[in-house]
This record gives structure tokens, sequence and C-alpha cells, in this order.
């Protein structure tokens, strides 16, 4: 198998999500806080990756300018990560009328990134770029390729040597790695995806989630020992029916609730790596509440090694509440799950 070089810095990281990419920051019940970065670097984490929704701070006309109390607040979370001895990614995140109306939002996206990039170019490389976070919707890669392209032109032209990452579309899918378009001659580029697989072990139940996702009590791995009867919404979706019952049925080396489901998800990473000789990394990752504590941390540790095993950097998805590794409240970890993450 070929390992990629290391992606130095961002090989161990926590997402802190739902806070600077809600609506407003607190809507969403995380507010930031000096004690998330003190945790997690006496923790032995090395960087955190930062979803911000900048597009809702910025104007709707040009020069679309970010509002600057906003900026000021993103200012302090890399001020926070640097002097915490943590590397940081900066990810636009949530940007959602651009994957509806990708024409419409494409000159707002790239003055945006304009802004970041100019007010962040003296920075050390410790700072990252995301460009955009999860494809999805009409951000298809006929119109996902010509404008990352338009904004990694805009961040090089202030930032030529700072590290960028891309997602591929359909939800930073690993299965659509092949088809980003990126530059053979720039080593800072790296390639993002991301692993909710199997997603109804992963979000079973979660009220973000449609009907057919509301099936609780999946364990992993499969099988269960007792059969687990989909919920009606789940019966009446071919897909959803399919996976149910090989769920139920099949032997733990082939069970779609398994360590098989996983591999066979990083495969289609690695066939990028080798195809491209580009370095990845596994952006986000995370279990649902819902789940039972065994299977939760088993499911962590598993797609933990996985990522390791491969050579390539991670960051966990705490979202602060029902995928949540550490406590604010409490200043304390999620046992099972810290384990999983660093032991």
């Amino acid at each position: 198998m070929k390992k990629p070089p290391p992606l130095d810095g961002f090989m161990r990281g926590m997402n802190l999500g739902n806070a600077l990419d809600a609506p407003k920051e607190g809507e969403w019940g995380v507010t930031l806080d000096t004690r998330h970065f003190e945790a997690y670097a006496t923790a032995g984490f090395d960087h955190v990756r930062l979803p911000v929704r900048f597009s809702a701070h910025a104007a709707n006309s040009a020069p679309f300018r970010i509002d600057e109390a906003f900026l000021a607040r993103v200012d302090w979370a890399i001020d926070q990560a640097l002097s915490h001895d943590l590397r940081i990614i900066i990810d636009l995140h949530h940007y959602e009328a651009l994957m509806k109306e990708p024409d419409r939002h494409e000159a707002r996206f790239v003055a945006m990134w304009k802004q970041i990039a100019e007010r962040y170019k003296t920075r050390p490389r410790s700072v990252a770029f995301e460009l955009v976070n999860e494809p999805n919707a009409e951000l298809r890669p006929g119109k996902l390729n010509p404008l990352l392209d338009q904004a990694m032109k805009t961040v090089r032209a202030t930032n030529p040597d700072r590290v960028v990452i891309v997602d591929p579309y359909f939800w930073a899918s690993a299965e659509h790695l092949s088809e980003l378009v990126l530059p053979n001659d720039d080593p800072n580029v790296v390639a993002t995806f991301h692993c909710y697989t199997p997603i109804l072990f992963t979000h079973q139940g979660a009220s973000f989630m449609g009907p057919e996702y509301q099936t609780v009590g999946i364990v992993f791995p499969g099988p269960p020992v007792q059969s687990v009867h989909p919920v009606p919404a789940a019966r009446s979706i071919d897909w959803v029916r399919a996976w149910f019952e090989r769920y139920n049925s099949m032997g733990p080396e082939d069970n779609p609730g398994g360590p098989k489901a996983i591999v066979d998800y990083f495969d289609q990473a690695q066939r990028f790596v080798e195809k491209t000789d580009m370095r990845v990394y596994l952006g986000e990752f995370a279990a649902i509440d819902r789940a039972d504590i065994v299977s939760r941390e088993r499911y962590t540790r598993y797609v933990r090694e996985e990522a390791e095993r491969r050579g390539y950097g991670w960051s966990y998805w705490d979202d602060g509440g029902s995928m949540k590794a550490f406590d604010l409240k409490s200043g304390q970890w999620i046992q099972p799950i810290e384990d999983a993450l660093l032991h």
C-alpha cells in the first residue's frame, strides 16, 4: 500500500463544530471557549478544524465584505490555537446557497476567499485553508472544479505556500475524489473526504435526518444478536430496506454494518492516492449518541486506526451535542471516545 507523505501537524485533530458554522455563534449550543483549545492540546491533539459560516456574515453585493466583528472572532480562534501549539484549518462551511445556485454565488464565494486570504497571508503555515465544505446538490463536479480553480488562484496570489484542502462532491465522499481536477504541481494542495459509513449506524435517530434514518438500536459491528426491525419509512426505501436485510443476516466478515464497509470506503480514497500521489485528509468522522457507547467507541477506534494505517491525517467531528467527545460544561471527556481517538 502506497502511503502519502505525512501532513505534518495535521495528523490528529478535533472539529470545533456547531460554533462559528451556526447561523449565529451559540445558536446551536456551542460557543468557543479557551477551554476547548486547552483540552485538545493537553490531550495530545495536534490541530483543530474550525468550520466557519462566512456566508452568513458577508454582504450580498460587491465587494461582498465580510463583517469585521465576525472576522475578529475568527482571529481569536486562530490566536487560541496557535498559543496552545495547535495548528488550525479555516473551513468555509455551510454555504447552502452556493450549493443550490452555484452560478449566482460564484463571485461572492471567490470574493470571500480573496478577503480571507488577504487577512491571513502573514499567518504562519500552521494555519491552513479549506475552500468549501461538503459540496452537494447543484454544486456538481462540472461546476465545482472551475469554482475551486478560481478560489485556488485567488488564494495563491497572496498565500503561495499555504496548505489548501479541497473537498469532492457529494458531501466530501471518498467515492467522488476521482472527479476532482487539481493542480499536479502544487505540493500544498490536499484532498479531503469525510467518513460516516455506514450512515444508517452513524446517523441513527438523528433529528436532522429524514424518516428513513430513524431506526435506532443499530450496533457496530453487525450483525446484531437480535434482528433490528427498521421503521416503516426505512422499509419503504429500497436501498435502506436492503441494507437492513443484509445487516440482520450476514456474518461479520461481509456485514454492511461492520469493518468491511469502512475498509471498502477507505479503499476509494486509497485509489485516489495511488493514482495521483496526493495526500488525503479525513476531515470528519463520528457516530451519534443514539447508538450505544460501546458501539460508538468501537466505530471511532476502527475509523481512526484505519486512517492511521494508511497514513492519513484525521479530525473527529465534535458538534458539542449528540456527537461530542469533550463536554465543555463539565470539563470532562466522553472517556470511551477519547480513548478510541488517542489510545
